[in-house]
């Protein structure tokens, strides 16, 4: 396998991987997923190989694609349906309040950013009642390495990349912050 396409299961499947744990996805589960890059495009496809319902969220039409094209339920600016887990991988703290309003009751929100913008004020009752979780997720463990590389081998996911010569190392990060990668970006060293 290219080099290009295991990079992303390294770095962004391992931090989905553990974002899907932190979230508690039910057997079966409603899942809700904020924010359609890296992480989430090889998450989503763990999440369906386990049996769940992937719900994209994404203002990205090449996103949207890319999620149904992967078996996601549906891709949009909202979930269709109520959600029993949901991973924020936006770095945007706006999306925390309707992705908590989107959980069914006892729904978890795992938030698996590196970095997130300031997230609003939270009402008890439309966003934490009725034992909603908010979690963060801050690192991933060897073991968590392991579980998602063995998941992989056994639903090998769909890789999907954009590639950067290492010398254009800026315009990655331009593209990324400007929401212009489908899937991983992945430095090409020459």
């Amino acid at each position: 396998v290219p080099a290009e396409r295991l990079a992303p299961l390294l770095c962004a499947g391992i931090i989905g991987y553990r974002a899907l744990l932190r979230c508690d996805l039910p057997p079966g589960g409603r899942l809700g997923i904020y924010g359609f890059g890296a992480s989430a495009h090889l998450t989503a496809q763990a999440a369906i190989a386990q049996g769940a319902v992937v719900h994209a969220v994404t203002r990205s039409a090449a996103s949207r694609a890319l999620a149904l094209e992967l078996g996601a339920a549906s891709a949009g600016d909202i979930p269709p349906e109520p959600l029993d887990s949901a991973i924020l991988f936006a770095p945007v703290g706006t999306l925390v309040p309707p992705a908590l309003e989107a959980l069914d009751r006892g729904g978890t929100l795992a938030i698996a950013g590196i970095h997130l913008t300031d997230v609003p004020v939270l009402d008890y009752e439309r966003h934490l009642f009725q034992e909603r979780t908010l979690r963060s997720v801050t690192a991933n463990t060897r073991a968590d390495g392991r579980a998602y590389l063995e998941l992989a081998l056994a639903h090998p996911p769909r890789v999907t990349t954009t590639l950067y010569p290492f010398e254009e190392a800026d315009r990655a990060l331009t593209d990324l912050a400007n929401d212009q990668v489908s899937g991983a970006a992945v430095l090409v060293m020459s």
